[in-house]
């Protein structure tokens, strides 16, 4: 069995932090599904067929102004999307994931997904990275991205490309990089999210901070070193 197959990775980290890129990263060489929420939620709001559904339409109003989307129905989803997952046999990582408190632990009548991934995978066999950037750096960061209107991958702003440079659709803009909406996002993820790393500890589970300035392939080393990987 792969190293990989036997972990669950849980990548937290402000707007710009890179949590996507470095899931993305693990996932490419190590066989990790990377189980993006955020992208995983946009695909279902940008759905054609899903358009007049009523509870779509209300939390992508949520989802277009930085809110959390409602955590019962987000865990949900991610919970059947874990759960297939790991019957696969295959290792999973998470940029974002889980966003509140409800998500990480549930309540009296809901599992939440650290329960589900220590029943699944072990609580030895999880860990959870604290990504750190600035303010500044996650402002500068989100106001130049662009991903591909096609697959969503990221494409470097700087670059000057115009497509995605793997599968060749259109870059644009996310609705989630106004400046705006990205001070929201950024007190989302200190009031809501950030307090699950502190639970996480009181759990059990293995908790890294890793600083998030550096270019990609420096803050993947730290990750790749700590997790113990080949």
């Amino acid at each position: 069995m792969k190293e990989s197959s036997k972990q669950a990775i849980v990548i937290y980290g402000p707007p710009g932090s890179g949590k996507g890129t470095q899931a993305d990263l693990l996932a490419r060489k190590y066989d990790f599904i990377h189980f993006d929420t955020g992208r995983y939620l946009e695909s279902l709001y940008r759905n054609p067929r899903l358009r007049k559904n009523p509870k779509i339409a209300f939390e992508k109003k949520l989802f277009d102004t930085g809110k959390l989307n409602t955590p019962s129905w987000v865990l949900k989803l991610v919970t059947e999307a874990t759960k297939k997952i790991a019957s696969a046999g295959s290792g999973i990582v998470y940029s974002g994931s889980p966003r509140t408190i409800f998500e990480a632990l549930g309540d009296d009548k809901n599992k939440g997904l650290f329960e589900t991934l220590i029943k699944l995978y072990g609580k030895k066999n999880i860990q959870v990275f604290k990504i750190k950037i600035r303010f500044q750096t996650s402002a500068k960061r989100n106001s130049k991205r662009l991903v591909c209107s096609v697959c969503g991958l990221p494409i470097l702003a700087a670059s000057g490309l115009k497509s995605c440079a793997f599968c060749g659709g259109k870059a644009r803009k996310r609705t989630l990089d106004d400046p705006k909406v990205i001070k929201v996002r950024l007190e989302e993820y200190e009031n809501r999210t950030l307090p699950i790393v502190k639970e996480a500890k009181k759990l059990g589970i293995k908790v890294t901070e890793i600083n998030g300035e550096p270019a990609p392939y420096k803050v993947h080393e730290g990750i790749v070193k700590k997790l113990g990987l080949r």
